[in-house]
């Protein structure tokens, strides 16, 4: 699965006055479903405008991407899903990178599918969910998963 970050970020609500916390949120929200659901996450944020070369580092379970000066996360994406020999999952809102990447043979999620799809993972897994043995960074990151996918 790949995840347009920024987009999905911009389309759950999340707080971008600190868009390290909001990467954050999400790449916490994200881990926790590839715990439940088994997926192959990968996160692609634009660094578009830096001057850097990109970055591709592992977070818990998930892969995060950060594209290299000059390539926005919807080409990364395209190329991506176009070089793949197997069918992709991707989650964005954006209408014409839905368009590319079905023309490509991906699957399009929207950021409202992919809450429903942690949703129901996570109430699979409910039984394993102790809060009370949650601390810290743990905690908040549980208490801010619950109220991203509580919101609808």
């Amino acid at each position: 699965m790949l995840v347009d970050g920024y987009n999905v970020i911009h389309a759950w609500g999340l707080d971008v006055a600190n868009l390290e916390d909001a990467r954050h949120t999400l790449l916490h929200v994200l881990d926790d479903y590839a715990g439940f659901s088994g997926e192959n996450i990968t996160v692609v944020f634009d660094a578009y405008n830096k001057k850097t070369a990109g970055i591709e580092e592992k977070q818990g379970l998930v892969t995060v991407v950060y594209t290299e000066h000059g390539v926005t996360a919807d080409t990364y994406i395209q190329r991506t899903v176009k070089q793949s020999k197997r069918r992709l999952k991707v989650v964005t809102a954006d209408y014409l990178e839905q368009l590319s990447v079905f023309e490509a043979g991906a699957i399009r999620i929207t950021p409202g599918e992919l809450k429903l799809y942690i949703n129901a993972a996570r109430n699979k897994h409910a039984g394993h969910l102790h809060r009370s043995s949650l601390s810290g960074d743990d905690l908040k990151a549980r208490l801010m998963l619950d109220s991203i996918i509580d919101q609808d």
